[in-house]
């Protein structure tokens, strides 16, 4: 081993030129922020062709890989090392340089030492940044000891922010400086014990893999439909002792505003922009510039039909300099009124190019509306089946009974539609109670995976018949609002209480908490309510005791363990729970977690809620992503912190992607009303790579190389099993309710809709859904229509909301 080191790293290089340990000089963890090879032998892995710095290339047609040649190292003193990788046909060359500036600058050149010209159709390096799932019940080792990456891509200003589990700064940021990066790839290495009936059944890593040339051949069919990044992925042709370069710079930075600001030091604009609009609304991009550089022009780009004809539109003029502004920052007001993806190319006066990547929705009710008709007609079976009115596509999980409690919730939000109650209650009061439980009793639970039933497949149930018992009487055939009431009360009873389970596993799970938290509250007062006193007083007692145990164990994050080792489904419930009951002294021991797991990026297909199981590859998952941004939303009214604010809204508008009718990015295209559960971010996924940048269900792992994962699919139909209950988050949430709060710049911004200047005041324009309710928590104000009523836009004038007058 050699160690490089200055005043804020100390890098280790092994004699293979791979970077082995990078250490924060300060960091009183001692965190190792690469995959190296003791955590790999540790855990049985066996990857060693991918630490960081190996590499490999595809030159005319003959792959060459840096585990097959002897590199040659030069280090000079403990500032600096060269590794030289010399082919026939190809050189590389690496130079780690430690300045005294507390940085590290990565140079990476490639050459042709040929006497003919060379074509290059790959160039990868690995760049295994420690994003771990430790196999450990410890949650500190996941919390302290790992990453999630979150990749800014496209133009010349590639960066990416390595954030610390915990958030605990420094984290760890790269900014590109040199020639442009065509691809950000992953591989995960993993181990699945699900069906052996442990808990945690699931660790992993994923190896990260920078691609400096990519002609589309890693990608496979998704190149073809990638119109937002395809331009980038071309071959390369070097000319004798012709060469390119590639650089980046290391550094730390404190939070995601740091991140940026230090951006601008390296050349890199810094943008805010809305991830995603509606066509009712307006698209808003801000840019700060760095210090020398101003903004050339700006080009927006964007595919409204299935040909795929790009759009390019010029809208340089539409950059206004806010005067208002302490900075000096540029802004674009753009109303877009029609549906799909938008890519901003922003040219600055030096010929670099940067890039911006969001989205415009249909009005959101008119998706959820097409989502709820599409399910109704596609979703149900008829009673002369093996499984009468049972909800498609077939599944034991719980997960998949989310549609049912969406379409009673769009339901209960909008004027109801009495076929769709009808087939909702038809599946709850049959499938429901026949599947799931011995003759329908429901102390009874099913061992539907052989010789074990999930604890989590309740609070799906529990949430259904808790819905049902919302709707008036005239709705409802086969039951009473009291009946579905009192059978909710007795299946979380259930649920929650470990004396009703004889299996450890069953009782550990009683005490975790799950999708339950979206009812339990509201569940609880309409018991009470309706003077249901013993079912009110049990769970009650049930649901206090479940908080004890999570306020006991949060010092240890014990919330953070579910099924995984690490898992944001725990952490982010848990917090929400801890929120619930109002112990917000160790609810916000949580906080942090949630904000290191959100991304945030150019492109808001990244801002997702960090998960990688389901695609073997950093993705947005529908169900799971659109739980822990609701999570986020719903505890910043409790704890105040308007970063949970603005990270619930970029990871709950994210997960439309997986409904959204009118993107064309991806191979997996959708019709209106349909939905695939996953996304998979990142491109290439170099574990399934008909994967990349595409949505998909959990049916494509019936051909997966994976057995474990092929049997526990092969029955699997469909792209959107596990779904549905992450809208009626969005439907509690952001689908009624619009944010006011100040920046620390004093301007006021507004989230989940438009702010822009009135006659006298602001008028304020919801992008919600069904929009009834207006909040500025900072000054305790809110506005709440009457029930059922819409409340599209409103004024904030002199501090407080005034009804707008109505247009004509």
């Amino acid at each position: 081993m050699r160690l490089l080191r200055n005043d804020t790293f100390e890098v280790s290089l092994s004699s293979r030129g791979t970077v082995e340990s990078l250490f924060l000089a300060d960091d009183p963890v001692r965190m190792n922020w690469v995959i190296d090879s003791n955590y790999e032998q540790e855990a049985g892995y066996s990857n060693e062709d991918k630490h960081f710095g190996q590499w490999h290339a595809v030159v005319d047609d003959e792959r060459i890989e840096s585990a097959n040649l002897q590199p040659y190292i030069e280090v000079v003193e403990d500032l600096s090392a060269t590794v030289t990788f010399v082919h026939d046909k190809f050189k590389v060359q690496y130079e780690y340089l430690l300045n005294t500036n507390g940085e590290w600058k990565w140079k990476i050149r490639c050459s042709n030492p040929a006497a003919h010209t060379v074509r290059i159709n790959g160039f990868h390096s690995w760049f295994s940044l420690a994003y771990i799932m430790f196999r450990d019940r410890d949650v500190l080792r996941n919390i302290k000891h790992s990453c999630a990456v979150f990749p800014h891509l496209g133009g010349d200003f590639s960066k990416f922010a390595a954030v610390r589990r915990s958030n605990e700064a420094p984290h760890l940021a790269i900014y590109s400086t040199g020639e442009r990066v065509a691809a950000f790839g992953t591989y995960c290495s993993y181990v699945n014990r699900f069906l052996e009936q442990v808990s945690p059944s699931l660790d992993g890593m994923l190896y990260h893999r920078l691609s400096f040339v990519e002609d589309g051949s890693s990608l496979e069919h998704s190149a073809d439909s990638d119109w937002i990044y395809g331009g980038g992925y071309a071959p390369v042709t070097l000319e004798p002792s012709e060469e390119r370069e590639w650089s980046f710079i290391f550094t730390t930075f404190n939070e995601q505003e740091d991140f940026y600001q230090k951006a601008k030091k390296y050349g890199h604009p810094h943008w805010t922009y809305s991830f995603v609009t509606t066509t009712e609304g307006k698209f808003i991009a801000e840019v700060e510039m760095p210090e020398q550089e101003a903004l050339q022009s700006v080009k927006m780009y964007s595919v409204t039909d299935e040909a795929g004809t790009v759009k390019e539109t010029d809208i340089s003029n539409e950059f206004k300099v806010l005067s208002e502004a302490k900075s000096k920052r540029l802004r674009a007001v753009l109303p877009l009124k029609s549906a799909g993806e938008i890519k901003l190319v922003a040219e600055l006066n030096n010929g670099k190019c940067d890039v911006l990547v969001g989205n415009v929705l249909e009005p959101v009710h008119k998706i959820l509306e097409e989502r709820a008709e599409w399910l109704c007609d596609n979703s149900f079976n008829t009673a002369s089946v093996t499984r009468p009115y049972s909800v498609l596509p077939l599944s034991n999980q719980g997960e998949s009974l989310g549609k049912l409690s969406f379409i009673l919730m769009k339901n209960l939000l909008s004027l109801p539609v009495p076929a769709q109650v009808r087939k909702v209650e038809l599946s709850a009061f049959f499938d429901l109670r026949h599947h799931w439980f011995e003759n329908g009793d429901f102390m009874l639970p099913k061992p539907l995976y052989g010789s074990f039933y999930r604890i989590y497949d309740f609070d799906y149930i529990g949430h259904v018949y808790y819905l049902l018992s919302k709707f008036d009487k005239s709705y409802l055939s086969n039951g009473s609002p009291e009946m579905y009431l009192t059978w909710a009360a007795q299946v979380m009873c259930m649920r929650l209480d470990s004396a009703c389970h004889r299996n450890k596993r069953e009782k550990e799970e009683s005490k975790l908490v799950g999708v339950f938290i979206l009812y339990i509250a509201d569940l609880l007062e309409d018991l009470n309510k309706r003077a249901l006193t013993y079912w009110y007083n049990k769970l009650n007692q049930l649901w206090l005791e479940l908080v004890r145990g999570l306020q006991q164990g949060a010092k240890e994050y014990q919330g953070a363990v579910t099924e995984h080792f690490y898992d944001n489904a725990g952490f982010g419930l848990t917090f929400e729970a801890l929120c619930l009951a109002g112990l917000t002294d160790v609810a916000e021991l949580y906080a942090p977690l949630m904000i290191a797991n959100i991304g945030f990026s150019n492109d808001y297909r990244a801002n997702a809620p960090d998960r990688w199981w389901e695609a073997l590859s950093f993705m947005t998952h529908s169900l799971w992503g659109g739980l822990v941004a609701g999570a986020a939303r719903s505890s910043y009214e409790v704890i105040g912190d308007t970063r949970l604010l603005e990270a619930g809204y970029r990871a709950t508008m994210a997960m439309f992607n997986c409904y959204d009718w009118n993107v064309y990015s991806t191979t997996r295209r959708l019709k209106p009303g349909e939905a695939a559960s996953t996304y998979s971010i990142a491109a290439p996924n170099l574990n399934m790579p008909e994967l990349s940048r595409n949505r998909f269900g959990q049916s494509i792992f019936k051909k997966s190389s994976d057995p474990l994962f092929s049997s526990l699919f092969s029955n699997i139909e469909g792209d959107d099993w596990d779904m549905g209950e992450e809208l009626v988050a969005y439907l509690l949430g952001f689908g009624s309710t619009t944010y006011l709060y100040t920046d620390s710049e004093g301007e006021l911004r507004c989230v989940n809709g438009l702010i822009e200047p009135a006659e006298r005041g602001w008028e304020i324009t919801s992008y919600a859904a069904y929009p009834a309710r207006y909040v500025m928590l900072e000054k305790g104000l809110s506005f709440v229509s009457a029930s059922g009523e819409n409340v599209k836009s409103i004024l904030f004038i002199d501090g407080k909301f005034e009804r707008a007058a109505l247009k004509s």
